[in-house]
């Protein structure tokens, strides 16, 4: 008699480590966002609950390896100690001139922010997670352009408030492990895991 294999079904999820905002930032950002939208530029708006920073993307990755990823990285982030961030000027990936992508600078205590990257990239790679070529450049993505016509029209737009538009008192104390799931509305976040940054 043959016996029955016992099939094992691994579901992959697409994750990232990334901080979240609280419900007074995003409504800052989305009036920013409401402001821009008058340029006529075909712009796929990230939507105010998606609103976030990245520390690292992932990719999609085995869900039986959450725990061991998250344990991973409480061991070298928990300590970092929470840090103050600010969110000012408006850029574009890869420059005004051919505008992909348009993103909020990160000011304040950035270089504990790139610390908490720092040790949050060693760890990944010590996981088997390739590590990234680009030096990490914090930013919050407002938008993606869907074509480069217009382009020019929004970025003269954001130029006429670079200097003014500011959102300080970013109190960064804990890291979040998210799951995106892309839907045909766009991708739906959930917090996963959560690591407090005590001191």
């Amino acid at each position: 008699m043959r016996k029955d294999r016992q099939v094992i079904r691994v579901q992959q999820l697409r994750l990232f480590w990334a901080v979240n905002l609280s419900l007074g930032i995003k409504r800052e950002l989305t009036n920013l966002q409401t402001f821009l939208r008058t340029a006529p530029v075909n712009v796929k708006w990230v939507e105010p609950q998606n609103l976030h920073l990245t520390i690292k993307f992932l990719g999609d990755v085995d869900d039986s390896r959450v725990s061991e990823i998250t344990m991973a990285v409480n061991e070298v982030a928990a300590g970092t100690g929470s840090f103050g961030l600010e969110l000012s000027g408006l850029g574009f990936f890869p420059g005004p001139r051919r505008p992909r992508v348009i993103w909020v600078g990160v000011q304040g205590e950035v270089h504990k922010f790139r610390l908490l990257h720092g040790r949050v990239e060693e760890c990944l790679v010590a996981l088997g997670w390739a590590l990234d070529s680009q030096s990490f450049a914090p930013h919050l993505t407002l938008g993606r352009l869907r074509t480069l016509q217009g382009g020019e029209m929004l970025v003269s737009k954001a130029a006429k408030i670079n200097t003014d538009w500011s959102v300080s008192g970013i109190t960064v104390s804990c890291i979040d492990l998210m799951k995106s799931e892309l839907t045909p509305k766009g991708p739906v976040y959930q917090v996963l895991e959560s690591i407090k940054l005590s001191a």
